[in-house]
Formats: structure tokens, sequence, C-alpha cells
């Protein structure tokens, strides 16, 4: 009779599986729709999971996912509501309520209502003492160390970079009629005026071996406003060039002719050599130019021949190098999304460092080449990522209002200084590694 009863209870309860989700369907569901959203078809994954709302009621996976579904369709009211009753839940699992609740706010902020965002988060902040959670939170309302602000004013300010000593920071400033390139302290006390070229925006400079000479990018001002780019792309012309200035003695030589479309310059640890993208070709692709053993003083543009790089059907652009001089990272487009790729100094020995669906641009190696800095586009914003070096260990530096672009180490990897424009206008910030914002920070933060 047991065996009997035993036999008949299996047969009954594989029955009971058949008829509904719960042993087989449910689960693929569930997996496929993850495997969806991964893929970046959230339409799809919605069409899966929403069949099992009045299926599977109980099951806090479901809304979890629907949420997440429904955020990335832009559906914030649907989507927060699911992540709410997946909250509810997960109410006997604390570790799956603060991710759920995490997910709510961030939804929250995706579509601009902080208040709502910030009541979440104080209530998950309540709830934890976790300090991965509270960098996490931290991440998502603002910078997760402290930070100053070195320009102000109305003016667009953008595109800084360190002196080798980490005295000084060159940057591009419209506080004329036209781009200029100037030199700050770390306090962001102006200190020298370097470009006067009212017909000419400069932009993005770079100091050479000689600290005193600054390699930048020139455009014609009548061919287009000063901007901001974010990624250069090949199909769209590039009027710019090349050249190399003494800062105090303003003797300025042309480089590259503004035909060659060169943007970007980024110069090597010892100064000798610059790496940057160019669409001289038809297609946005990387050359270097070689300063070793030439004089700066009395550099002409037949001395120096470029060196192209690649040669790909997509684009090529933002290089940098690693402090060895010897490996480049930078940004290509071949793959779905822009992501970041790091080769030699000869263009062979190719790796893509950040496989994803999101966009990845702007990278910059710290001194140390412990890791990389760069922006990466989600959650319908712009903020900096610190990634390691080998590819690992991805986290969020920047969550303030507005976007965060163009970080640039100083020389001795303890700060980062970037560009936002959430105080209105582009301006430059600098970021203190050794000064990571505390608990009690958050809390007055969530406070606002």
């Amino acid at each position: 009779m047991t065996v009997f009863h035993l036999r008949s209870l299996i047969s009954i309860t594989m029955l009971l599986c058949l008829l509904s989700f719960s042993c087989q369907r449910e689960p693929v569901a569930l997996r496929e729709s993850e495997k969806l959203l991964q893929a970046g078809t959230p339409q799809h994954a919605v069409s899966l999971l929403e069949p099992l709302l009045e299926t599977h009621a109980d099951n806090p996976k479901v809304f979890e996912l629907l949420g997440q579904a429904y955020s990335e369709l832009g559906r914030s009211t649907d989507a927060a509501a699911q992540f709410r009753k997946a909250s509810q839940l997960y109410d006997t699992d604390p570790e799956k309520q603060t991710a759920v609740r995490f997910e709510l706010a961030r939804t929250y902020l995706k579509f601009g209502d902080r208040d709502s965002a910030f009541r979440v988060l104080r209530r998950v902040l309540q709830g934890t003492t976790d300090t991965a959670v509270v960098r996490n939170i931290t991440a998502l309302v603002g910078d997760v160390y402290h930070t100053k602000q070195l320009t102000t004013g109305n003016s667009d300010n953008y595109a800084p970079t360190f002196s080798p000593s980490g005295t000084y920071i060159a940057f591009s400033s419209v506080r004329t009629d036209s781009a200029e390139i100037y030199l700050m302290d770390v306090n962001g006390q102006i200190q020298q005026r370097v470009t006067f070229t009212s017909d000419f925006n400069d932009s993005s400079p770079a100091f050479l071996t000689d600290p005193h000479y600054l390699f930048y990018s020139s455009e014609p001002k009548a061919m287009r406003e000063p901007k901001v780019v974010i990624q250069s792309s090949g199909s769209t012309p590039i009027f710019a060039g090349f050249n190399v200035t003494h800062i105090y003695g303003k003797t300025t030589h042309a480089i590259l002719p503004i035909k060659f479309g060169a943007r970007v310059p980024r110069t090597s640890p010892t100064g000798n050599q610059v790496i940057y993208e160019s669409n001289a070709d038809g297609n946005l692709e990387l050359y270097l130019l070689d300063f070793t053993r030439i004089d700066l003083s009395k550099v002409t543009p037949e001395q120096l021949t470029p060196k192209r790089l690649t040669t790909n059907e997509t684009d090529d652009g933002s290089p940098t190098f690693f402090p060895d001089g010897k490996r480049i990272a930078f940004v290509s487009s071949r793959g779905k999304a822009h992501q970041l790729y790091t080769m030699d100094i000869e263009g062979k020995n190719e790796k893509q460092l950040t496989p994803g669906r999101y966009d990845s641009y702007m990278p910059a190696v710290s001194p140390d080449g412990k890791t990389i800095a760069y922006v990466s586009a989600r959650d319908g914003d712009m903020e900096i990522y610190l990634i390691d070096a080998d590819g690992k260990n991805e986290r969020k530096l920047t969550g303030d209002i507005g976007v965060s672009i163009q970080p640039t180490f100083s020389p001795d990897s303890r700060s980062l200084a970037y560009v936002s424009d959430r105080d209105g206008s582009f301006h430059i910030y600098l970021m203190d590694f050794e000064k990571p914002v505390t608990r009690a920070d958050l809390v007055k933060r969530l406070q606002r």
C-alpha cells in the first residue's frame, strides 16, 4: 500500500506539473526572459513574463524581471509598480529585497523622480550595514569620492589634462568668442592663457616631452561652434588640424594642416609620441606621430610622418596610452555598441576589454597601470566608470545630475579630473580617490 500511494503521488505531481507552469514552464520562461534582457530585447522578455503574472502571482522573480523589462522600454510607471510588488514578495529575503529596492530607485532616477528615489534609498540605507550596498547607493546619487569644482561661470570648460608634474591642468574654455587653451592649478586658479586664436577653436591640449610645449587640436571657427564631442564618426567630416605651441613664448608651429581632420590627441608617458584619431582616409582610424629627436622650437610638418595603426571598416577612435608606452586603449564600434579595446603600439595583439551591450567611450589609463576610467551610456545617462586593467571589477564613479565625461588621471593616480554639466554649463571637477564618501556623507546627501 505504501508503494502504491507513493507511486500515485508521484504520478499526480507530474500531471500537475504538466498542467501548470510550476515545474517546467516557469523556470524556462524566467531563464529565457533573463537572457532576452541581457541581450537587450526587453519587449520579447515582456511577452514571456506577462502571462506569468496570473499563474505565478506569488513569485517575486516574475515581477522583478518584468520591472527591468518595462524600465528598459521606458514604461517608468509600470516598472515601478512591478518593483514595488517584488519588494513586498521578497519580504522574507532581505538581500533580494534590497536589490529590488535599488532597482526601483534606479528607475525613479532614470525618469527624473529624485524625491521618490531618495525616499526608497533612505529605507535601503537604514536597513543595511553592507559597505558594498552603501557604495552602490552613493554611486547612484552622486560621486563616490569627494569632488571639488575647479571652474565656474557660464562658459563651457572641457578637455582637461594634467601637466607631467601634476601641478597644473591644461584645458579648453569658451570664455571669449572662441575656444582657447588655459592653464590652472589644482585649486582652479587660472595661471596662464596659452592660445590667442580668435578665428579658431582650440582644444584637447597634451603636454610633450618638454612640458613647456603643448600639442593641441584646432578647428576653424567658421566651420562649427565649439562643442564637446563624445565620440567622433568617420562618416562626419572633421575640419581640424594640430599645432604645437610654447606655453610662455607663444610661438606656435603647425603640425598637421586643417584638412587632415585630426582629433583627440594623447601623448605617451614620456611625451615623445602622440596618438590620435583621424578620418583622413575616409574612415575613423588611429595614427601615431613620433617627436623623438625633434627640436620642438623648430618643428615643421615635413619632419613628421603620420603612421597609421588601424585599418577597419568600422570607426576606431579616442586612443590613449598605457603607462609602459607600448600599448594603447581605444574605442571601436565594430560590435553592436561602442566598446573599449587594447592593442600594442604596432597595431597588433588587439583585445576587446569591455564586452557588453552598453556603449563605452573616452578611456583614460591610470599612470600606475592598474585601472581604466571611461564613460558609459546606460540608465539614460552618461557617467564615469572604473575598471581594472584586465577588464574586471567594474564600478561606477559618478552619478550626479547631468553627464560626466572626459576623465583624466593625475600623474600619481590619486585623483581624477573630469567634465560635467551638472551646474548648467560644462565645468571641470577634481575627484580625490583618497577621500571616499562616507555613510554619514550619504545620509546628508539623501536628505536633500
